[in-house]
């Protein structure tokens, strides 16, 4: 019998002959909700038509084109001692309604050996919610395929949370995986969770399906591991994680020995959705230096030198380290010094990924510029953070430090009495001529003029030494005065992101600008704050009402649109210029 089928198959080139082809489209249901999705198989049949290209579909306009696939299956008849052979191809789309209503998907085309064939409209039916699925009135019985009991038990798209009750800003990981049983041919479109209200540290992103066999509940899964992230939520409140949802193309065994690539079955999975609980930090014993760390975490501070010369900048480097939210950490709060001037520090991180934990340190370096000699203290520096374990604030203090300064101040040496000089013996008499004294009289006017510029100088120098006095002693004030300087800084690299069309950094360096504009502005420590508290303090400040709105939600976007990189309903460049229009106002 082998030997036979064989001989068949050996003489299939020679006996197959052009026949007339078929070109038809079918849907899997004629009704579904906005929440479901159509397969579109438009089929090609005939006698040799291996070599058929792609049918050009029509436009859909209240579609969204999700995944693509195809099958090929090949079947042969002999009857009266005369052997037929048929082939099939089927070419799987994935449609996803935009909106309700009754629409009609136009015919298909396909253009063959010089010859246009085009496929029926067909009605469908768009409703709200979602629709059970069923056989489409008129439509033939379908091929054998899998049961959707049989994919819902073999496979699946999971979501696990580490935890889903937790305090602001305290760690949360988040796992997405996909398990199966039955073998995947493709994974077409993929569509990434939204995690709003969290700040995301990316641990994992599949490039590749990388399946590794494990036993859960007595049964053996493929389970591939797609994304794997660390959370920490920037807000208080019930928040959810938006499923991951992606189409499946699974393969089905061959119907029959002549069914050579088997049948396929596109799907559409979703994982569930995460609800989390965080709760706010407790407002009881809250230390007047704790600016939003919440975690485990050591302090350590250094000089990079113990001695400046000619006015040289000591550099003081503060140290956080441990496991936490190390990215939402504000620098450390350091005392005024008399005669000191403390720049903005730089800000340098080193965080990674230990034990499914988040890791490592944060490290801010003051410049420190003398204004006079003498030796300098620096006080104990004061960190304070949330440790979620004990549900308690602890408060850390870093060791005392001290440097010299020498050469910053001019010194006037006195002379010795006894090394006097007689005049005339070593230099010459000054013998002006007596029409350039008179023009030095009391009351010429450019002495006059002379006179009122050096009182001017003095008063200006008066002004300056108490503006500078102020910048030591009134945090509220030196900030104030460096928000303009500082919020063009941050726009401009902002800018610089959407000029290359980085947009996820784009829209975190518009965030940064924002926030630090109204901390500087209004002395505000706005790490510690969320968008509801930030906006009831702009009202307090006396902001209006119109304009506190416009800045914060703006600030709630751009969270929106680092997190959520898939949404691109506005232009960037606009919101880059509202947003400078209203910080202009603010």
């Amino acid at each position: 019998m082998w030997k036979r089928i064989g001989k068949i198959l050996f003489l299939l080139p020679l006996i197959i002959r052009a026949g007339e082809l078929n070109f038809s489209a079918s849907v899997d249901k004629t009704r579904l909700g906005l929440d479901d999705y159509l397969i579109l198989t438009v089929s090609v049949s005939g006698e040799n038509v291996g070599s058929v290209p792609s049918p050009k579909l029509p436009e859909l306009p209240e579609f969204e084109l999700g995944g693509r696939s195809s099958s090929q299956s090949t079947s042969v008849q002999i009857i009266n001692g005369k052997m037929t052979q048929s082939q099939t191809i089927n070419f799987i789309y994935t449609l996803h309604p935009k909106k309700t209503g009754k629409f009609s998907i136009p015919p298909c085309t396909l253009k063959y050996n010089n010859n246009t064939y085009t496929t029926e409209p067909i009605e469908i039916t768009v409703v709200k919610g979602t629709v059970q699925s069923g056989q489409v009135p008129g439509q033939s019985k379908p091929l054998p395929s899998i049961s959707s009991l049989k994919i819902k038990d073999n496979i699946k798209l999971s979501a696990v949370a580490s935890r889903h009750t937790v305090f602001q800003g305290e760690e949360v990981m988040v796992e997405f995986s996909l398990y199966t049983r039955l073998n995947i041919q493709n994974i077409g479109s993929v569509e990434l969770p939204k995690f709003e209200g969290f700040w995301v540290e990316p641990i994992y992103d599949a490039t590749r399906l990388n399946f590794k066999r494990r036993s859960i509940n007595g049964r053996l899964y493929d389970v591939c591991l797609l994304k794997k992230c660390a959370l920490f939520p920037v807000t208080t409140g019930k928040l959810k994680i938006s499923p991951m949802r992606m189409n499946v193309e699974v393969i089905q065994p061959p119907r029959d020995f002549f069914d050579f690539f088997g049948t396929s079955k596109n799907i559409r999975l979703a994982s569930q959705t995460i609800n989390i609980n965080v709760l706010p930090l407790p407002a009881e014993n809250r230390p007047e230096c704790f600016s939003g760390a919440v975690g485990e975490f050591t302090i350590q501070a250094s000089l990079d030198r113990t001695k400046s010369e000619g006015g040289e900048p000591i550099n003081l480097m503060v140290r956080v380290r441990g496991r936490g939210n190390l990215k939402l950490i504000n620098p450390p709060e350091i005392q005024t010094i008399s005669g000191l001037k403390i720049l903005d520090p730089e800000v340098k991180e080193d965080i990674n990924i230990v034990n499914n934990r988040v890791t490592g340190y944060k490290q801010f370096s003051f410049p420190l510029i003398p204004q006079a000699d003498g030796e300098y203290i620096i006080p104990k520096i004061k960190f304070a953070y949330f440790n979620p374990k004990d549900k308690s604030y602890h408060i850390l203090e870093t060791e005392q430090l001290k440097f010299t300064a020498t050469g910053t101040a001019r010194h006037i040496a006195s002379s010795p009495g006894n090394n006097l000089k007689v005049l005339g013996t070593d230099i010459n008499y000054i013998k002006p001529d007596l029409k350039e004294l008179d023009n030095l009289a009391p009351g010429s006017g450019w002495l006059i003029f002379i006179y009122l510029g050096s009182c001017l100088m003095v008063g200006l120098s008066l002004i300056y030494r108490r503006h500078q006095s102020r910048l030591l002693k009134d945090r509220a004030y030196a900030r104030r005065l460096r928000s303009n300087r500082l919020v063009k800084k941050r726009l401009k690299a902002a800018e610089v992101y959407l000029k290359k069309g980085e947009k996820k950094e784009f829209y975190s360096s518009l965030a940064s600008a924002i926030t630090g504009y109204i901390g500087d502005r209004f002395n505000l420590d706005v790490g510690v704050l969320t968008s509801a508290e930030l906006l009831e303090k702009l009202y307090q400040q006396g902001v209006d009402k119109a304009v506190a709105d416009k800045v914060i939600g703006f600030l709630n976007r751009c969270d929106q649109y680092r997190f959520s990189p898939r949404i691109q309903d506005e232009d960037p460049g606009l919101i880059f210029k509202e947003v400078k229009e209203s910080l202009n106002r603010l």
